[in-house]
Formats: C-alpha cells, sequence, structure tokens
C-alpha cells in the first residue's frame, strides 16, 4: 500500500513537471514569433521591476494590491506623459534639424576621409587602394536614407511597444504573486523549495540591475545633456538620449555615444579647444559612470568574470544584436544563479 502511494506521488510528481515545462515551452515559443511581444514582454519586466517596490510600499502601508498598483501606473504614467508633452517638440524639431543637416555632415565627413587618405598614401596594401571617401559617401547617403525612411515604422513599432508592454506590466505586477503561486503548485514537492529559493535570488538580482542600470543610462544622458548644453553643441538632447541609451551595451557603447557628437565637431570645423571640449563631457559622463556608479552597483550584483562577460556579449549581439548585446549580461547571471542552485541541490540529495 506504502508502496503504491509512493509510486502514486512520483507520477504525479513527473506530471506536474512536465506540465510545468510545457507552458514553459509554449510562453517563450509565443513571445520569441509573435511581432513586437518580445520587446513588449522586456518592456514589461522592466516596469514591473521598477514599480513594484512602489505598489509593495503601498501594500504595507494598507492599500489594497489592486489599488495600489493602479495608482502606482496611474500617477507615474502621467508624469511620462506630461514629460513626453513637453519634449516631444524639442525632440522632433531636432529630428527634423538633424533630417536637413544630414547631408552636409555626409559630405563633411567625406572630406575628412579624403583628407585621411591623403596622409596614407605613402602606404601601401589592398585595403588603401580602395576609395574610402566614395565608399564612405556611399554608405552614409544610403544609411541615412534608410534610417529616415524607416523611422516612421520604428516610431509606431515604439508605440506598439509603449503601449503593449505597460498593459502587460501592469498585469504583472498586480497578478505576479498569484500566477507564481499557481505556477509553483506545478512544481514536484523534492525541488519546490530550491525552485523557491531560486526564484527569489533572480528576482532580487535581476530588479537591483534593471534599477541600477536605468539609473546609470539616466545619469548619464543627464551629465552629458548638461555639459553640451553649457558648450553650446548643437542637437545637444538627441546625442544625449544616444549616449544614455548606447551606455545600456557594455564596453563599447560609451565608445559608440561619443562618435556622433565628435563627427558633428569636426565637420563643424570646431577648434581643437572645442573638440577637447566635446571629449571632456563625455569623458566627465563616463567618469561618474565607471568609478561611481559601476563599483557601487552595477558591479556587485552581476558577479561574473571579465572574459565571460565580452563572450556573451558578443554572443548575445550575433543572435539579437544590440538588443541581444543589453540583455545578455542579465541573462547570463540568471543561468550562473540557476545553476549553482541546482548544482547545491544536487550535492545536497547526494544524487
Amino acid at each position: 500500500m506504502k508502496l503504491t502511494l509512493t509510486r502514486q506521488i512520483r507520477r504525479l510528481n513527473r506530471i506536474r513537471l512536465f506540465v510545468f515545462f510545457l507552458l514553459l515551452v509554449f510562453l517563450l515559443t509565443a513571445v520569441f514569433v509573435i511581432e513586437n511581444l518580445l520587446v513588449s514582454t522586456l518592456v514589461a519586466f522592466v516596469i514591473s521591476y521598477l514599480l513594484n517596490p512602489i505598489v509593495n510600499h503601498l501594500e504595507r502601508r494598507g492599500f489594497s494590491r489592486m489599488w495600489s498598483t493602479f495608482w502606482t501606473f496611474t500617477l507615474v504614467g502621467g508624469l511620462i506623459g506630461l514629460t513626453a508633452f513637453l519634449v516631444f517638440p524639442i525632440f522632433s524639431s531636432a529630428i527634423l534639424g538633424l533630417q536637413q543637416e544630414a547631408p552636409k555632415y555626409i559630405e563633411g565627413l567625406s572630406q575628412l576621409i579624403e583628407e585621411l587618405e591623403k596622409h596614407l598614401k605613402g602606404f601601401s596594401g589592398p585595403l588603401l587602394s580602395l576609395d574610402l571617401r566614395e565608399y564612405a559617401v556611399s554608405s552614409l547617403t544610403q544609411g541615412s536614407e534608410v534610417f529616415f525612411n524607416r523611422l516612421p515604422g520604428f516610431l509606431k513599432q515604439t508605440f506598439t511597444v509603449m503601449m503593449l508592454g505597460p498593459f502587460l506590466a501592469f498585469f504583472m505586477v498586480k497578478d505576479g504573486r498569484a500566477i507564481l503561486r499557481q505556477t509553483f503548485n506545478l512544481i514536484p514537492n523534492h525541488i519546490f523549495e530550491t525552485a523557491l529559493s531560486l526564484q527569489h535570488q533572480i528576482n532580487h538580482q535581476l530588479g537591483f540591475f534593471v534599477r541600477a542600470r536605468l539609473f546609470e543610462a539616466l545619469l548619464v544622458g543627464l551629465v552629458t545633456w548638461l555639459g553640451l548644453v553649457l558648450i553650446d553643441f548643437p542637437f545637444s538632447l538627441l546625442l544625449a538620449l544616444f549616449a544614455a541609451v548606447t551606455n545600456l551595451i557594455p564596453y563599447i557603447g560609451p565608445l559608440i555615444g561619443m562618435i556622433p557628437a565628435l563627427v558633428i565637431a569636426l565637420v563643424n570645423g570646431s577648434s581643437s579647444f572645442d573638440l577637447f571640449l566635446v571629449f571632456g563631457v563625455y569623458a566627465i559622463a563616463q567618469f561618474i559612470d565607471g568609478f561611481v556608479l559601476i563599483p557601487f552597483f552595477v558591479a556587485k550584483i552581476v558577479n561574473l568574470h571579465p572574459v565571460t562577460v565580452i563572450i556573451v556579449i558578443i554572443a548575445g549581439s550575433q543572435f539579437m544584436g544590440i538588443l541581444g548585446m543589453i540583455i545578455s549580461i542579465p541573462l547570463t547571471s540568471a543561468a550562473k544563479v540557476t545553476l549553482e542552485a541546482v548544482y547545491r541541490h544536487l550535492t545536497e540529495s547526494r544524487i
């Protein structure tokens, strides 16, 4: 009788584990197959990690989960909407100005490349036999045309993501605990404690990582914008926004974020002192990032070897481009925590 009961429990555990993994595969497949759902889901996770602490605080103060979530999303959404309403005209004007000035900067950059070719004429080799100026002008012209032609479609997709992301995030925050409870009911008892501990570790680590990285990008963008405004540099808002976004890309992001400003300064015929000022603005932003934010916030969270970080960034870029470079580190960190938890479970169980 006891043996039969044990077999039934084991069979039930196998069924629950199979159903759990089947649901997981289904959800992951849906996320990757349905258009815009992957990015929308990532945005939803970011929003939920940002707002969940506020909702938890309100709930501890006596408000229901529903009303805590509703008022948090309403107030934060209202602030974001008001900010967008005030900033959008400036942003739109800057985009139009950049579109009008693009031919000038392309031509100016081609002249800089032509000057570089003249200095390199003494060298030989198959690379330098190419017409770098013609290649650069052709690439930049085509690239700018593609960018501005695809901009409306990109903005449309962004609008879709910005609508769907908060919608998913609302239910993640409001019903997240209930969903987790239902999910953990499918997990067999012998790995329940390990799974619960693992979920807590990953949730804490990813939440802290997301908040730290976004705060880091926001501060870098703000410092860059203030610096460029102080030296009266054109397109300061666009350049600061670009610097903030590219700063999310580890290692090479800050360098990518600085290139457009240096190109604009060179094409405009800025003096060496002006170039030094532009470089100084980005250097100050990166100094604050590298010596204040990363050591005290990000490095303590990730706990990955630099070589591992570089490898996963390259792998992420191969699979998903820039998005892959951004999410590769937190996913690797979560995978590391998972493997460590599984190893501990197997060791403690002496399997």
